[in-house]
């Protein structure tokens, strides 16, 4: 529609052009002795239209001729930008394919046309990890260094992840260590820094990352939790020489404050002590620890503790039947403790009820050497028996799921 009225208005145009250059056509002379040119205006305009146009056609086609050589090299600068483009595109289709080889020879061909083969070389880094050949892979993370340098972090974490795939931890820690302090606040690579810290067991760096992870939202809580819980523990537990507390207790003054709380952290810490023979320093851990948050584990473990008070020890755990009167766990180490006061009698009682209220099977070790000490032999074989007895039916029982790995099903005292 839009086409029609113009071609009506322009129909218009020359119609009224021309019924104006009829009534009044008017003439032009130029004269340049001996020669001179009369015409009528209409003409004039007509052939000075004429030669504009003419003129400009000329100048056109020799501004193109004179640009044919640009023009045909941007033609081909855009055919091998489109060529190095499918190039790409095939080879990563190839590398998802698991097509290692054609993967390198497509990424090779765009690498020649391609204005930033960044992703070319690190393409073929990746078909070279496939196959297994891990020095051209590295020769190609270097040419992405030389050909991209401002994206060294790119590049950094895919040599990372590259080399953490193919169990290369060591190199794989190194480069991050690198790029952790380019970026010391990269998602990506704390998160491969923490999981490289587990495989490799360095506890003491994951330990120290912990509050990173935290702070930047890495993992979740609860998983950012386990890992510090885990590294402080295997830190606490670590084999130390007697008369190592000094490193003992740095390794405790390293544990975050909440996680000072946890039971399992103060029982291995506990034991760490009464293997030092730090008697007096487990029993002030150990009973505050207690009675703040009751743990089994906890009680049965401060029945190993031998204080230079044992009557106080004892009244202490004594006390703790008011509102457990039940826990055979505590039984148990109120048996040891009176064991340890000498107590033959208070001791007897306390092992027995453990084992009425179906309570650990090393009970009936308690009570066989206490029955044997007090002269009463066949009762002691037939504790050590019966004993031995449940301990073999635990080690045949299937093991189930638990929240630290798989353990055993423990089975109570019959």
């Amino acid at each position: 529609m839009r086409i029609v009225v113009v071609v009506i208005g322009a129909l218009l145009v020359a119609v009224l052009a021309t019924l104006y250059a009829t009534e009044h056509p008017g003439y032009v002379l130029i004269a340049r002795p001996p020669w001179s040119i009369e015409m009528s205006l209409t003409v004039f305009l007509l052939l000075f239209v004429a030669g504009a146009v003419l003129l400009f056609l000329a100048l056109y086609l020799l501004v193109r001729l004179l640009r044919i050589p640009r023009d045909v090299s941007r033609w081909r600068d855009r055919r091998s930008a489109r060529q190095a483009r499918q190039s790409l595109t095939q080879g990563l289709v190839r590398l998802a394919e698991g097509n290692w080889a054609e993967s390198e020879a497509q990424f090779l061909a765009s690498m020649r046309h391609a204005e930033v083969p960044l992703l070319s070389y690190l393409g073929a880094a990746c078909a070279n990890q496939g196959h297994g050949n891990i020095e051209k892979r590295d020769e190609y993370l270097a040419g992405a260094h030389r050909a991209a340098p401002q994206h060294h972090l790119a590049i950094g974490m895919t040599q990372a992840n590259l080399q953490y795939i193919a169990h290369q931890s060591e190199q794989a820690l190194a480069t991050l260590t690198e790029l952790r302090n380019v970026a010391p606040r990269h998602k990506q690579v704390l998160k491969l820094l923490a999981q490289l810290y587990l495989e490799l067991r360095d506890w003491t760096n994951l330990a120290d990352l912990a509050p990173e992870l935290r702070k930047q939202g890495v993992m979740t809580p609860k998983e950012i939790d386990a890992l510090e819980l885990r590294a402080h523990r295997e830190l606490l537990v670590l084999t130390l020489p007697s008369g190592s507390l000094e490193v003992l207790k740095k390794a405790w003054n390293a544990v975050p404050k909440q996680l000072r709380r946890h039971p399992a952290l103060i029982a291995i810490y506990a034991r760490q002590l009464i293997s030092q023979n730090e008697m007096g320093c487990a029993e002030a851990l150990l009973r505050p620890a207690i009675e703040q948050e009751w743990d089994e584990a906890l009680v049965e473990l401060y029945g190993h503790v031998r204080t230079d008070t044992p009557a106080e020890q004892l009244e202490t755990a004594e006390s703790w039947l008011g509102p457990h009167p039940d826990d055979p766990k505590l039984m148990l180490t109120l048996g040891r403790l009176a064991i340890y006061n000498r107590l033959d009698q208070k001791a007897r009682g306390y092992l027995e009820r453990c084992l009425s209220l179906r309570g650990p099977v090393e009970a009936y070790r308690e009570l066989g050497a206490l029955l044997e000490r007090l002269g009463e032999k066949d009762r002691a074989l037939a504790c050590y028996r019966r004993g031995l007895e449940l301990y073999g039916e635990e080690l045949r029982l299937p093991v189930v799921p638990s929240g630290a790995g798989f353990v055993p099903r423990q089975r109570a005292v019959r």
